[in-house]
C-alpha cells in the first residue's frame, strides 16, 4: 500500500481486504465471546512456560528452529502478554472478571524485568482500574517492601 491519504486511500481498491485479511478476521471473529477465563488459563500457562523454558536457558531445542531456552522463554513471554491484553481488553461484568485482570498484573509486576521489557502490565492496570471504576469497587495500591515477593 503506497497512499496513506485517509479518505483517498479508502477510496482505492488497494485498501481493499485480501482473502488473507478475510481469513484473519474470521478466525478472530471465531474467537470473540466470553474468553476471559480461557484467555487468563493461557496467560498462566505461557507465564509457567516461560520460566521453566528461561531455567534452561542454554539447552537448545533443535526440533524447535534450534532457538535456546532463553530465545523460547521470550516468546512464551511475547505470548503472555497477548493473552494478559486479551484478559484485559473485555470489560468486566462480575468480580471474577475483576479479580482474573488483578491477578494477572499482580503478577505481571513481580516478574523479572517485566516492566522494562513491556507496557502490558501497565495496560492491564488501567483496565482494572476502570473496571473496578464501573463495577463501584474501591482499588487502592498498599506499599510493599522494597525486595518482597510477597503479594500478601
Amino acid at each position: 500500500m503506497s497512499s496513506k491519504n485517509g479518505a483517498a486511500f479508502a477510496a482505492n481498491d488497494e485498501a481493499r481486504p485480501t482473502a488473507g485479511d478475510l481469513g484473519r478476521y474470521e478466525r478472530t471473529y471465531r474467537q470473540l465471546g466470553d474468553n476471559a477465563a480461557r484467555y487468563f488459563v493461557l496467560w498462566q500457562l505461557s507465564t509457567a512456560h516461560a520460566m521453566l523454558l528461561e531455567q534452561e536457558g542454554d539447552r537448545v531445542h533443535a526440533e524447535f528452529g534450534g532457538l535456546n531456552g532463553r530465545q523460547l522463554a521470550e516468546g512464551a513471554r511475547a505470548q503472555a502478554r497477548f493473552f494478559a491484553f486479551m484478559v484485559a481488553e473485555p470489560p468486566a461484568r462480575s468480580e471474577d472478571d475483576l479479580e482474573r485482570k488483578i491477578t494477572t498484573y499482580e503478577a505481571m509486576i513481580f516478574q523479572d524485568e517485566e516492566m522494562e521489557r513491556s507496557h502490558a502490565a501497565v495496560m492491564v492496570e488501567t483496565a482494572m482500574h476502570v473496571d473496578a471504576r464501573r463495577l463501584n469497587i474501591n482499588l487502592r495500591k498498599l506499599p510493599i517492601d522494597a525486595g518482597t515477593t510477597s503479594r500478601h
